[in-house]
């Protein structure tokens, strides 16, 4: 009887001090609250820009967005474009650390990993890169892509792309709208 009541009070005083010694674990913040707007179903109309002086192509895509954990909105968007089948992933979080808004993006149509880092004012998440020129694929073009979220229900994408001068001009957009439950 004494001997397991020796037990107990080891175990005991054992997980006691292990919550005590218990690490503090990061919580999401006002920055990642942000990304929770992404959240839900949406149908988007796409258009962009293959050759200039050209109509835009347009297509449509379904956009599902959720998030891990609070810190990070993941995206998916599938859909055709040029009449091929189109998958894309993108990820958005915020890092504490260099207060910046980071993300990701890899689709079907390139092996080229996007990778971002950016800000948020207001309702717009302006995310800054570097990709690859759609005309000379060995030289490296700044990009910038911007989600503008305007309500709870519309979420305008608008991804710009370096010209000649270093100027950012329109490449495409994508206007989504919140499905209905």
């Amino acid at each position: 009887m004494i001997q397991r009541l020796v037990i107990a009070i080891v175990v005991t005083t054992g997980i006691v001090a292990a919550q005590e010694k218990a690490p503090e674990f990061l919580k999401p913040g006002a920055e990642h609250k942000f990304l929770e707007q992404f959240v839900g179903e949406w149908d988007c109309e796409f258009e962009a820009i293959v050759e200039p002086g050209k109509p835009p192509v347009k297509s449509k895509s379904q956009m599902t967005g959720r998030m891990v954990g609070g810190f990070w909105s993941i995206v998916e968007v599938k859909g055709d474009f040029l009449g091929l089948p189109y998958h894309g992933q993108g990820t958005f979080g915020f890092d504490s650390k260099k207060k910046k808004y980071v993300g990701t993006w890899a689709d079907s149509m390139s092996e080229f990993f996007w990778k971002y880092e950016g800000t948020a004012e207001g309702g717009k998440l302006a995310l800054h890169s570097e990709g690859p020129n759609p005309e000379k694929f060995d030289q490296m073009l700044k990009t910038r892509d911007t989600w503008e979220f305007n309500g709870k229900d519309t979420v305008v994408l608008t991804g710009e792309v370096a010209g000649p001068d270093g100027k950012l001009m329109p490449m495409m957009k994508a206007t989504c709208t919140r499905k209905k439950p």
